[in-house]
């Protein structure tokens, strides 16, 4: 029977013909299967699956760290921030893998991730329920109490910001081909562009009409001089 890449036998003599000795002597003495081996060379690619033992998927991602002496290899870590290849799948062999690679590079992942954005893997391991989508992820994120307190004041900064281009009398927005948008139609469509939370649009509108209406209340210039 022809060998296949992704027997035993096949990783072993590949791993020997192309020199990976580090990876050759830990599957030859059973420190990691030869799956892994070739998972972590991006030889072979295999669906994570469910299910899985946390202390098991420690200690895998501890194995393959301390053969390779390197950290997740670029495709792997791109897989993490945005998922499985639709083309490929994935470079991790096991589900259990993939948690131990999230593990690994959860802290940088999040540091580098934009505010009220997260990688594909937070959402796979740390959200309940489907991943939000991209258009609307910050504000979700938002609602759920999710968001760090520098992460969520920046995203509200901005949000507030966005908010006050708005309140112009005759504000307008581009609606597509032909179409021209303005007053509280306008408003709305900017608002859901810029995916702010509707709890703050209605705070901010209640607030921006109180203001207006202590202005229109308070005495003029010319009626306080006439006094």
């Amino acid at each position: 029977m022809a060998l296949h890449g992704t027997s035993k036998a096949y990783i072993v003599d590949r791993l020997r013909r192309e020199g990976e000795t580090a990876l050759l002597s830990a599957v030859e003495t059973g420190k990691i299967t030869a799956m892994a081996a070739a998972v972590s060379l991006g030889w072979v690619l295999r669906p994570p699956k469910r299910g899985g033992n946390l202390q098991r998927t420690k200690r895998i991602a501890h194995q393959v760290r301390a053969v390779t002496g390197e950290g997740l290899s670029p495709a792997q870590s791109m897989e993490l921030i945005y998922g499985p290849s639709p083309a490929v799948g994935s470079y991790f062999s096991s589900r259990e893998e993939l948690l131990a690679g999230w593990q690994q590079a959860r802290e940088h992942l999040l540091e580098r991730s934009n505010p009220g954005r997260r990688p594909a893997a937070f959402y796979e391991f740390e959200w309940d329920g489907p991943r939000p989508a991209y258009d609307v992820e910050r504000s979700v994120l938002w609602r759920s109490g999710a968001l760090g307190e520098a992460e969520r004041s920046e995203l509200e900064a901005e949000w507030k910001a966005a908010f006050q281009e708005a309140q112009a009398a005759d504000f307008t927005v581009n609606g597509g081909p032909g179409m021209l948008l303005k007053g509280d139609c306008a408003r709305a469509a900017h608002y859901a562009h810029h995916d702010i939370p509707n709890t703050l649009v209605r705070r901010w509108s209640a607030a921006a009409r109180r203001r207006r209406a202590r202005q229109l209340a308070a005495p003029s210039p010319e009626a306080v001089t006439a006094k």
